[in-house]
């Protein structure tokens, strides 16, 4: 009888001890991508936050590792936050662009209880594509017994890159100045032989003119020369003698 009053406490302390939690087992951390989709154009570049939420129970020491799409996209940089002290060690820290994987390693002095920013990736799209930023199952989040506390639920960012739009290319501007110029000087030329023109119609009348004054002088308004010579004659014939007739009468007065 006794033993079997034993055995049932035994029992029911086991099944107590068990129904009382402790924190370790209570909190988890939760791990958190921000934001948690992406849309950008082939080249850009575009930045992730890692947010870390103890819910109250300090964590001293935060692994993050990061598996991405290396055809689509490449790991820049990575900056931890302030407060933050980095782990250089191998296993716990890396950027590999060539498999698609970031580890990331921090210790938070005095152990870390309220939400906080881990650090931030810097990525760039390398071509057009879909595809997705996954917290790997191997990120830990370690309290002061090296118990791990990270959440089990799944963490990632959708990323969509597209190609930019063609630029269009400018119309070419004709230089209208220079056309300008060019039917100008052809005007200017045109003007020019214009005048070389006029002034020569002009001297060939002049010529004219001094031509036919001429022989309307010669012809005495006749039109006819052979007269004109024979009434110039006459003309002298009858100036010669009234020259002698005077010339008597006077000769005579003497």
């Amino acid at each position: 009888m006794n033993t079997m009053k034993k055995t049932g406490f035994a029992i029911l302390l086991t099944a107590l001890i068990a129904m009382v939690p402790t924190s370790s087992v209570l909190a988890s951390t939760d791990v958190s991508f921000s934001p948690t989709s992406v849309s950008v154009k082939k080249g850009q570049t575009f930045t992730l936050t890692i947010g870390v939420n103890p819910k109250g129970v300090k964590n001293y020491t935060v692994k993050t590792e990061l598996n991405y799409p290396s055809d689509l996209l490449e790991v820049k940089s990575f900056t931890f936050t302030s407060g933050w002290m980095a782990v250089a060690q191998p296993g716990y820290d890396l950027i590999d662009n060539a498999s698609g994987s970031l580890i990331k390693t921090a210790g938070y002095p005095g152990g870390l209880s309220t939400q906080a920013t881990f650090g931030t990736v810097s990525f760039v799209a390398k071509k057009d594509g879909n595809g997705s930023i996954v917290l790997s199952g191997d990120s830990l989040t370690l309290d002061a017994n090296n118990n791990n506390l990270i959440g089990s639920g799944a963490v990632s960012t959708t990323v969509n890159v597209s190609t930019p739009a063609p630029v269009k290319a400018e119309p070419v501007v004709t230089k209208k100045v220079e056309k300008v110029d060019s039917v100008v000087e052809q005007e200017t030329v045109v003007v020019d032989a214009e005048e070389e023109v006029a002034t020569s119609t002009q001297s060939v009348g002049a010529q004219a003119l001094v031509a036919a004054v001429g022989a309307s002088a010669v012809t005495l308004g006749t039109g006819n020369m052979g007269i004109g010579m024979l009434v110039v004659i006459l003309i002298l014939v009858v100036v010669f003698y009234l020259g002698v007739g005077v010339g008597v009468r006077r000769s005579r007065r003497r």
